[in-house]
């Protein structure tokens, strides 16, 4: 029988010859500097390194992986490779391609990984405060509980990614596409969100206090119970996003976007938004009359009636302006019947609002009244059908304070009382019939919108 080969003879697997020879080049002080370099499914974790104590160097005794502090693997080739526990401060990785490498655990503290593919990678716990990953591919990566004050991955694709639990206070992710990245129960205090793509994020639970989500892109993302105090979500896109019961009370919402947004319970007030929500600012006036719904719908739910009629008036009006889009579009196109129609409702809901203000306002309609009242006693005069019954003036008066007073009367009243004036006349007749019922028009509007501010 042939005899064993004893073990230390048995030839090195291509995987231990790299961890070998990675190895003796940092015993003999060489630079790590190799463009290209292959490191590709390398397994130097804590339990390879500890399975191999003959090689006596490379262990990190801070962090019990690879020693690699100041390394510089800039473009190196390490899919699959197994770097967990390594000391990779101030390291220098840019453009490295390290599809589904492992870095749990590993210390990455200030070191540079700008431009690199991590596509899948796992840094699950890893210490990493001030790293860069600018403009890195890190979709689907892993980074729950990691410890990343400051990191920045502005430019970063994080599309997928998971930063759950992870410390990412004052962390730059602006301009990051992180469709679906999940924050949750993340520490986000003062980060930087700006003009960044985060669609359908995960923020429940995290803290958002004083972070800057300006004009980022936020629809369809869930703040369940997130903290949002001081937080700048200006010029941001809300919509179909969960706002359930948040205080926005701090926080800057100049027009921000709201079309869709789930609000109900959610503490923010008119001021806040600098006037109007992000869509009217940018002409899409369907959306901001959906954005101002959501708006009146939610200042009911915590009995802010002042600032919900205020956006029911500008969902109103965003209605009407709409209507007028559509109007002018229906002209350009040569559409008659498009034309007509959009334009009877952009004149009907001018009107309305002038008379009234969509039933919100007492003083329009008691201003109507007053202009009604002249313009009828005008019409009488023209007409000259008011007649003085009795005495040396009988016959028609066109005395502006008679013609005035018989106005009056007829507007307010079904059965005017006799002041010595009569109506003579089909014309005359007709518009104090016209007049009559008017006035029992805006009575009960009067009445009606009375009732409602009453009710609030």
């Amino acid at each position: 029988m042939d005899q064993a080969t004893p073990p230390d003879a048995r030839p090195d697997t291509p995987v231990e010859s790299r961890l070998r020879a990675l190895l003796d080049r940092i015993a003999g002080g060489a630079p790590l500097h190799e463009p290209g370099a292959d490191l590709s499914q390398l397994s130097a974790g804590p339990d390879a390194l500890a399975a191999q104590p003959d090689a006596g160097i490379g262990t990190d005794v801070e962090s019990g992986g690879l020693a690699l502090a100041g390394a510089d693997l800039s473009r190196a080739r390490m899919e699959q490779a197994d770097l967990s526990g390594a000391n990779l401060r101030r390291a220098r990785l840019a453009g490295a391609v390290g599809r589904s490498t492992r870095f749990t655990g590993a210390i990455l503290e200030e070191a540079d990984l700008s431009e690199a593919d991590l596509s899948g990678a796992d840094f699950t716990g890893i210490v990493a405060g001030q790293v860069k990953f600018a403009g890195a591919m890190l979709e689907d990566a892993r980074f729950g509980h990691a410890a990343m004050r400051f990191a920045d991955l502005s430019g970063a694709l994080l599309d997928g990614t998971d930063f759950a639990e992870a410390d990412l206070w004052g962390a730059d992710f602006s301009g990051a596409d992180a469709d679906d990245t999940v924050f949750r129960g993340a520490r986000l205090d003062e980060a930087k969100l700006t003009d960044a793509n985060l669609t359908h994020a995960d923020f429940a639970e995290a803290s958002l206090t004083k972070a800057s989500l300006a004009g980022s892109r936020l629809r369809g993302a869930h703040f369940t119970g997130a903290k949002l105090d001081g937080a700048d979500l200006s010029g941001a896109d809300l919509s179909d996003t969960d706002l359930v019961r948040l205080n926005l009370g701090t926080c800057r919402l100049r027009h921000a976007h709201f079309a869709g947004a789930w609000l109900n319970g959610t503490r923010m007030s008119v001021e806040q938004l600098g006037g109007a929500v992000g869509e009217e600012v940018a002409g899409a006036y369907e959306a901001a009359q959906a954005s101002y719904l959501a708006l009146e719908q939610n200042w009911k739910s915590i009995g802010s009636h002042d600032a919900a009629s205020w956006a029911y008036k500008r969902g109103r009006r965003m209605g009407r302006f709409h209507a007028g889009q559509q109007a002018r579009a229906a002209w350009g196109a040569r559409d008659g019947a498009g034309f007509l129609r959009h334009g009877y409702r952009w004149t009907a809901d001018r009107f309305v609002e002038w008379l009234c203000d969509y039933g919100e306002s007492l003083s329009r309609i008691a201003r109507a009244f007053a202009l009604l009242i002249v313009v009828f006693a005008g019409l009488f005069g023209l007409t000259g059908g008011l007649f003085i019954l009795e005495g040396p003036e009988a016959g028609p008066t066109y005395n502006p304070l008679d013609l005035l007073s018989y106005s009056a009367l007829n507007m307010m009243t079904a059965n005017p009382p006799e002041i010595g004036l009569k109506p003579t006349g089909r014309v005359t007749n007709l518009l104090v019939g016209i007049e009559g019922g008017v006035g029992i028009i805006l009575m009960g509007l009067y009445g009606f919108v009375l009732g409602n501010r009453l009710r609030r």
